[in-house]
């Protein structure tokens, strides 16, 4: 069945007006992957016709933790991968949608007034899931969707406060959770008087657990809540009494997900996304890797690597795309997807905590399921750079020369359309510790510096490109060609959405923000820091795939989403004379100083990000303004390899503690001297830092104390992996305002 956008069904017609760019060559926006397959459920039955015997998802054997000598802390042990195939995934999708209706589930009947008047879900037609990335979230959203019920998401890091929340929001009668959970989610049925169900899957648990174990008799006397695990669902809904049942599929206009945001800017939203919604957003999303992938056969699949978590709406809409592209997805964790975070168990019962390769039992899940695309946030690209950056500065000053030469020789050949032969000789180890078989990688969830992205192209000898979209757009919004190579954009309108910029002025007139020159960012522009450009403003998005606002919150979805069906995203582009879009910044990131100047928050951390000194694995660094500073400041978690290093050649005394240097004049002078030599020429010169603060990072991943890493487990990252700011300013309080003191004259 050949690709083939639908025409038509749009509230508004081709645009007139010149600043509405769509992507080159479209003439209607992208409704669906194929013409007639309108809901997500339709998709999957497609997929699993179109795919069957094609192997679909594949999950590693969990085998328990293991502490290695040397090493601070347990890394999970694997075993060998299974894998089920699509004809498998399909028929365990259709009984677990009928044994949720067997549970009491029922298809919502008001979806058109939760959409358009904002009001409640009435009866039990909501399934929450609370979960880490796993095949079981996404078999069970699918098998949920197959019988009209709404899907919604709460964040596996998030407390059970939040998940109490969504619960009585949705009136869910049911929640997918961790078998470690059990006992938590069950209780909140105290509360909670909806929730008559909690169904537990057995992601990274030993062995086979019990129905109701014995663990959870205490915690669950007394409790009318009836605990089932994934495959208990699944085998009732093939009884005899159920196995019968039809689908009960949804229709486009109906309400298909919930999505809560991971709350860095207070309390969670419910961000509405109705079937077609998903389905255009898959379509855009489908219509670009078709320009580069091979379809499924049984010679060749594409394989995805899913380890981000599925409550965020890149990792959601991704992984449905490929799934219905009929890629295989092997599923992992932020934290093992390097063989640095994970063990492998042989067939003679050692253990493996080398990165060993494809094919040859790596404990690494990117070495184990080798992707040819793979998708991460900044954060992850970061990490891998001063990983390469850290075995390089170990090496003799003969190899790190060869290095730099053929990245200089690489990244010239790269920007010119060269090829470079010799050079990928020598970046073949690295291309193999991504497992080898790459073909393009997409970083979203924020902004990526020049340098890092470079570096990842040139050192990892694969296209690196940026994307951008926002949950409210279902992940769709831009993304740079498979084949481009430029730095710092984001790339152009992806088939189903178009998108315009507008002036950042308020209803006077008046600026509401300006850029480092005092100038406001008005879509006349015609250059942006003396570069050409076509126009700055706020990106206002628009297209099926965008959200019809946020649940409960009529309020909220008006500041957002205007009469016209634009989305006001808070993100702040250019468009380059090539028609690629360059964000900015972040609206409510743009802080004025004490003398009036704005600073571009983001930006300063993302440039600042690339400092030896940065330690991206705990967190990275967080930069600070307001009104009563001059300059802005930054708290930084240290690399302490590189810290050590320096001060060790400096010969500055520290007695062997981490926190003592951190806390030592010279160090902090020295890290902010680094910083602000890294941002001169890119940054404005009152982004400039006037103080830093050294944090150690040497705590346990729950610490909240002054030597915490950031981490989504103690909400000084959201679980996207993006910095928590009113969290880390209250938990660091102390040490910020010892720090700003510096920054005021």
């Amino acid at each position: 069945m050949l690709l083939k956008a639908m025409s038509g069904s749009l509230s508004y017609a081709l645009p007139e007006d010149k600043t509405i760019r769509r992507k080159s060559g479209i003439k209607d926006l992208m409704l669906t992957p194929y013409e007639g397959y309108n809901t997500v459920h339709d998709l999957v039955r497609l997929s699993v016709e179109k795919h069957g015997p094609l192997p679909c998802m594949g999950t590693r054997t969990f085998l328990g933790m293991n502490t290695p000598a040397g090493s601070k802390f347990p890394l999970k042990v694997f075993g060998e991968t299974t894998w089920n195939t699509y004809a498998e995934m399909g028929e365990v999708t259709a009984a677990f949608g009928r044994g949720l209706v067997a549970c009491g589930m029922k298809k919502l009947q008001n979806s058109r007034q939760v959409i358009e008047d904002f009001q409640p879900m009435s009866g039990p037609s909501c399934l929450l899931i609370f979960e880490e990335t796993c095949a079981d979230w996404m078999m069970a959203s699918i098998g949920a969707m197959s019988q009209s019920l709404v899907v919604a998401t709460s964040y596996s890091t998030l407390g059970m406060g939040a998940v109490a929340e969504a619960i009585k929001e949705t009136s869910a009668p049911a929640i997918l959770c961790n078998y470690k959970d059990v006992p938590r989610v069950a209780a909140l049925a105290a509360t909670c008087p909806s929730l008559k169900t909690v169904i537990y899957s057995r992601n990274y648990v030993e062995g086979e657990a019990a129905p109701a174990p014995e663990a959870f008799k205490d915690a669950l006397k007394g409790s009318k809540v009836k605990v089932l695990s994934f495959d208990e669902v699944v085998a009732l809904g093939n009884e005899p009494a159920h196995k019968g049942m039809a689908f009960n599929p949804p229709s486009p206009k109906d309400l298909g997900l919930i999505m809560y945001t991971s709350g860095s800017t207070g309390k969670p939203k419910g961000v509405m996304l109705k079937h077609e919604s998903i389905v255009a957003a898959v379509g855009g999303m489908f219509h670009y890797v078709a320009e580069f992938a091979t379809p499924s056969s049984a010679a060749f699949q594409e394989v995805y690597l899913a380890y981000l978590p599925a409550a965020h709406i890149l990792e959601f809409a991704v992984e449905t795309g490929m799934l219905i592209f009929g890629a295989k997805v092997g599923y992992s964790d932020p934290k093992t997807i390097s063989s640095k975070g994970a063990l492998r168990k042989r067939p003679d019962g050692s253990l493996n905590g080398e990165p060993t390769g494809f094919g040859n039992l790596p404990p690494g899940g990117i070495q184990e399921f080798a992707p040819t695309i793979m998708a991460a946030v900044p954060k992850i690209w970061d990490i891998l750079k001063k990983g390469v950056e850290s075995v390089l500065g170990s090496a003799s000053p003969a190899v790190q020369s060869l290095f730099l030469a053929a990245f200089a020789a690489r990244s010239a050949a790269l920007k010119s359309g060269r090829a470079t032969p010799l050079c990928d000789k020598i970046f073949g180890k690295t291309y193999k510790m991504l497992g080898g078989r790459l073909k393009l990688c997409i970083s979203g969830g924020g902004p990526i510096s020049s340098e890092i992205q470079n570096f990842i192209r040139v050192a990892f000898k694969v296209n690196l490109v940026q994307g951008y979209g926002l949950t409210e757009t279902c992940a769709a919004g831009t993304v740079q060609s498979a084949f481009s190579f430029a730095d710092g954009v984001v790339g152009a309108p992806t088939s189903c959405v178009e998108i315009k910029l507008s002036s950042c002025l308020d209803a006077q007139g008046l600026p509401r923000v300006e850029d480092r020159d005092r100038r406001p960012y008005l879509v006349t522009d015609t250059a942006h820091y003396g570069a050409p450009c076509l126009g700055r403003g706020e990106v206002w998005m628009r297209g099926t795939n965008v959200s019809s606002g946020y649940y409960l919150q009529q309020g909220k979805t008006k500041e957002e989403f205007d009469e016209q069906g634009w989305f006001h995203t808070g993100d702040i582009a250019i468009w380059l004379p090539d028609g690629q879009l360059k964000i900015v910044d972040r609206l409510k990131n743009l802080v004025k100083l004490k003398g009036g100047e704005y600073v571009a928050i983001e930006s300063m951390e993302a440039t600042y990000a690339q400092s030896v000194f940065v330690n991206g694995i705990n967190g990275g660094l967080m930069c600070y303004a307001d009104g009563d500073m001059d300059r802005p400041i930054a708290l930084v978690q240290v690399n302490d390899y590189e810290l050590k290093k320096w001060a060790d050649q400096a010969g500055v005394p520290y007695g062997g503690s981490l926190e003592q240097l951190c806390g030592h004049p010279e160090a902090c002078k020295m890290v902010c001297n680094d910083l602000n030599a890294i941002g001169k020429g890119v940054l404005g010169g009152n982004e400039a830092l006037a103080a830093v603060a050294l944090l150690p990072g040497s705590g346990a991943h729950t610490s909240t104390g002054s030597d915490a890493p950031w981490t989504p487990d103690n909400s000084y990252l959201t679980a996207s992996n993006k910095l928590n700011r009113k969290p880390i300013e209250q938990g660091f309080a102390v040490l910020l305002a010892a720090t700003k003191a510096k920054a005021i004259r």
